[in-house]
């Protein structure tokens, strides 16, 4: 369009140039509006082309830049993509981290339980230890007071043992049944 309207008004100008030729001395005043207008068409006709070039690289760059978004769209839905399959392991971690929980919290239940095991032994041991010890002080007092007595053949009046020995039956125990000893 613009160079339509410089072709125009360059031939207007051409016109003009030629009808103030005619007219001689008194059309040379409009002989120079022609001649600028002639110049000013010229401009016009050359910042239409280069304004066809400005344009025709502003719609090389505006292609550029519509690949260029298609090409961000097409990486943003690739990266929607990955973040969705990221929650997925995410959720995954999450649920095998609450099942080593519940599993801990077994362990440490189990553990309690055998750590009272162990106390509940250890008690038992004291008291059979305790227990142990006493039959120890009990058998050394028995074994004193056994002692005491003397067993034997002496000779001596018949039922009467050691002197100041007082008399004594005396049992032992033969195939599991209790056998009496006689008196000594």
């Amino acid at each position: 369009m613009i160079d339509e309207i410089a072709f125009q008004t360059n031939l207007l100008a051409l016109n003009a140039g030629v009808e103030a030729a005619r007219a001689g001395d008194a059309g040379k005043g409009f002989a120079v509006v022609a001649s600028e207008v002639r110049a000013l068409a010229q401009r016009s006709a050359e910042a239409a082309k280069e304004i066809k070039v400005l344009v025709a690289r502003s719609g090389r760059e505006v292609a550029t830049g519509v690949e260029m978004v298609h090409q961000a769209g097409e990486a943003l839905s690739t990266i929607v993509a990955q973040v969705a399959e990221i929650d997925g392991v995410i959720g995954a971690i999450a649920a095998s981290a609450q099942e080593q929980s519940a599993s801990l919290a077994e362990v440490s239940a189990t553990v309690g339980q055998m750590d009272q095991a162990v106390q509940q032994n250890a008690a038992m041991v004291e008291e059979s230890t305790a227990a142990t010890h006493a039959m120890k002080a009990e058998t050394v007092e028995l074994d004193r007071l056994i002692r005491r007595f003397r067993l034997g053949s002496a000779a001596g009046p018949a039922g009467v043992g050691t002197v100041g020995a007082p008399s004594v039956r005396l049992a032992r125990i033969a195939g599991g049944r209790v056998v009496e000893s006689p008196e000594s």
